[in-house]
């Protein structure tokens, strides 16, 4: 009996250890990336990768996207009327009815090209798998001067990591060829499967690439792309760090100056008193517009319901809210007569920043929401404002008394401080702050002075501070030592310039 134990006992060890290593290769499949992955997704979707994917064999293997012919392998949609969120239901219900009549997989995807109007020269994907994975794309061009544009798709998933794929493809650039490089990931970006696919873009009448200059700064440009508001235009223009066109956003009759993410959408204007709510796939999912108070001076979202914007109506200004889901605006507080606002921006609890315009000075208001909002103190100068709101309303705050805010624009930054670009002695300087509603105060955090007069926009990234000449077209960002990464030359007036990463919307571990 003691002869045949040992090998029962060697069997069932065996069989412990095959059962516990299956185990933990299911529970490794399932992780999620690891840092030394993540290191490396970072690295790729900077942008600044100089290691190219381009080969001259990939025209013959490449796919070709045909949206007309006998090879016709994209649907089309067609739209005369964009940002209407009826028309854009439609076109999700027409995607849904094609996803449950057809088992799309890698090998046979369902691709769209711009099913809802909003992006140019994007594409559509869904497919299924029968593992969990994540994609990876890579847009190459045969021009040694562009490097590759490398992103992973955010799905939403546990780690990342689905059997179920819908995205939409977008950095295709006008003027080229591109080949996009389509790959299957596991959690430690090893390829499973892959395809390319190619599409030829006519030239456009923008520049497809824009001058770059290197600055001084031994950081790295933070991974992201900026938003360009070109002035008089009814399109938003983005551009990687290489100046590199990437995505062209069509709006209505106007964009004026911010683009906001927010969760899995953007905010953005399509008119002057109009705003959008789209979604990572292009999806029109609300538009506002705000009726009798001119075109929007600012906006912000409450992330969750309504837009709060500036509007002026008989030479008074007026903090407004618009529903996205009734549509109605309704005038959150009047502004008394002599006070002009520029800019806002949301505070946690019900409360708003804003800046002003005329006197200088950063307002803030209270219980926003209530039926009585109220300002509740303003930091500027007691000579300027007593006036106006009387003593007691006045936090003479020693840094914001010799700021000049005429032209600031107030943003809130992802670690719940606020930037601002202001004059002080007749020079330009990016501040961003720390603002205490309870001591009525602030600290500075961060700030950054730029040389001239040109500058006025000014937004906050991490560490790094992005500026814009709006006359010229040329913007800059910087370090934390206030020197350039790089800078960039629009070449035309523009509204301003935002820099956005989209990670956790479209992009995943920016």
């Amino acid at each position: 009996m003691k002869k045949k134990m040992k090998p029962i006992l060697f069997t069932m060890f065996i069989l412990a250890a095959v059962t516990a290593g299956g185990f933990y290769f299911l529970l490794s499949q399932d992780s999620g990336p690891t840092g030394e992955f993540q290191e490396r997704m970072a690295k790729a979707q900077n942008d600044l990768e100089e290691n190219r994917s381009y080969r001259y064999d990939l025209d013959e293997s490449a796919i070709p996207l045909a949206t007309s012919g006998e090879k016709k392998n994209v649907l089309n949609f067609e739209h005369d009327v964009v940002y209407d969120v009826q028309q854009s239901n439609r076109d999700r219900e027409r995607l849904d009815r094609l996803i449950k009549r057809t088992d799309a997989d890698f090998e046979n995807p369902i691709i769209a090209r711009n099913p809802f109007g909003t992006n140019e020269n994007s594409f559509y994907f869904y497919f299924t798998t029968s593992y969990r994975c994540m994609v990876r794309y890579t847009i190459t061009v045969e021009d040694e001067a562009i490097y590759d544009h490398t992103r992973y798709i955010n799905n939403g998933s546990e780690n990342n990591l689905s059997k179920t794929h819908e995205f939409v493809i977008s950095g295709l650039i006008p003027g080229k060829t591109n080949y996009i490089i389509l790959e299957l990931v596991d959690s430690s970006g090893s390829k499973r499967e892959g395809k390319t696919y190619k599409y030829a873009i006519p030239k456009g009448n923008v520049p497809e690439k824009i001058p770059v200059e290197l600055g001084y700064s031994k950081e790295a440009s933070h991974n992201g792309m900026f938003f360009v508001f070109p002035k008089n235009a009814n399109q938003i223009l983005t551009y990687d760090n290489q100046g590199v066109l990437r995505n062209i956003t069509k709006t209505e009759t106007g964009h004026g100056k911010r683009i906001y993410q927010t969760g899995d959408s953007v905010l953005y204007q399509i008119a002057p008193d109009k705003v959008a709510r789209v979604s990572s796939l292009g999806r029109v999912l609300g538009v506002v517009k705000v009726n009798g108070y001119g075109a929007i001076k600012d906006f912000c979202y409450d992330g969750y319901n309504e837009i709060y914007s500036l509007g002026s109506r008989k030479k008074r200004e007026y903090l407004l809210a618009t529903s996205m889901q009734t549509g109605k605006t309704r005038v959150v507080f009047c502004f008394p007569k002599g006070i002009f606002v520029g800019s806002l921006a949301p505070k946690q609890g019900g409360g708003i920043y804003l800046t002003a315009a005329k006197p200088s000075g950063i307002i803030y208001m209270d219980a926003i929401t209530s039926a009585e909002p109220k300002i509740s103190f303003v930091m500027g100068k007691r000579a300027d404002w007593k006036k106006k709101l009387g003593k007691k309303k006045i936090a003479e705050e020693k840094e914001a008394v010799t700021w000049d805010t005429a032209a600031s624009q107030i943003s809130l930054t992802e670690d719940g401080t606020y930037s601002l670009l202001v004059r002080k002695q007749g020079q330009a300087t990016g501040v961003c702050v720390q603002l205490d509603s309870k001591k009525r105060g602030l600290k500075v955090v961060m700030t950054s002075k730029f040389g001239g007069n040109a500058a006025n926009r000014l937004q906050v990234q991490g560490e790094h501070m992005i500026l814009t000449d709006v006359q010229a077209g040329n913007f800059a960002e910087y370090d934390r030592k206030g020197k350039v990464t790089r800078k960039f030359s629009y070449g035309s007036p523009v509204d301003s310039v935002v820099k956005l990463t989209l990670a956790g919307m479209c992009f995943y571990g920016m």
